[in-house]
């Protein structure tokens, strides 16, 4: 029940704070994507650390959907794997920014052509989360998202010869989402195993997996599979 509530309580918050914002471009005819923006608060990334806050640490050209409308302004983003944020650009030549898109349902960024959306997601039957899922495949029932997130690892001292070493870090860390019918996208393992069991172990969908020679590991064969389960 706490945690019920905590997920409630940081939905209104962002709501509230990402509404206020929003609702001041109402009546606004030319909206900017500066107006999307607020200033960060994350604290800079320390210099020790081996590896990436982002999967792609270039600014691109992206577009911004507000309320189902295509903003005109055109500008340049990226996404913060480490901190969840969408960060924005003036350039694609910028190294850094400390202006971050507001978190917002409504407001959705794609770059690069991802599709990224602000959506609670759950972890498990217990935990749920808010935060940005990228949107690979939507069909008529199913829609399947990814999480690309990064995870800092501390620092590890060989105890004996035989093991390593390793420096703070970051590292990948990827998981898969299914939405049924637009319900609050749930996680899965990419194994044969945990989708079968997903979709009720059906026979056309081991059929399927077997001919298509589906590898669980790569995101194009789930697409494939959840495209093919959508269809029939």
């Amino acid at each position: 029940m706490k945690k019920l509530l905590l997920l409630i309580t940081l939905i209104t918050f962002n709501s509230i704070t990402g509404q206020q914002g929003l609702q001041n471009l109402g009546g606004n005819a030319q909206i900017a994507l500066t107006d999307f923006s607020n200033k960060r608060t994350s604290p800079p990334p320390p210099l020790n650390i081996t590896g990436s806050q982002y999967f792609d640490l270039d600014f691109k050209e992206s577009k911004l959907e507000y309320f189902e409308r295509v903003i005109k302004d055109s500008g340049y983003m990226r996404y913060n794997a480490f901190t969840d944020e969408v960060e924005m650009a003036d350039t694609p030549y910028q190294n850094n920014s400390d202006l971050v898109l507001i978190k917002s349902k409504d407001v959705i960024p794609t770059i690069n052509g991802q599709r990224y959306e602000y959506l609670p997601h759950r972890l498990n039957k217990e935990n749920t989360k808010i935060g940005y899922l990228i949107k690979v495949y939507e069909g008529s029932k199913y829609t399947l998202y990814i999480k690309k997130s990064k995870k800092f690892m501390e620092a590890k001292i060989a105890r004996t010869s035989l093991e390593n070493s390793f420096p703070p870090r970051y590292v990948d860390d990827s998981k898969t989402y299914i939405s049924i019918s637009g319900k609050t996208p749930i996680a899965i393992k990419n194994s044969k195993k945990t989708v079968l069991k997903f979709f009720n172990n059906s026979s056309g969908l081991k059929k399927f997996i077997k001919n298509e020679k589906i590898k669980f590991n790569k995101i194009e064969s789930i697409i494939k599979v959840v495209e093919y389960v959508d269809k029939n």
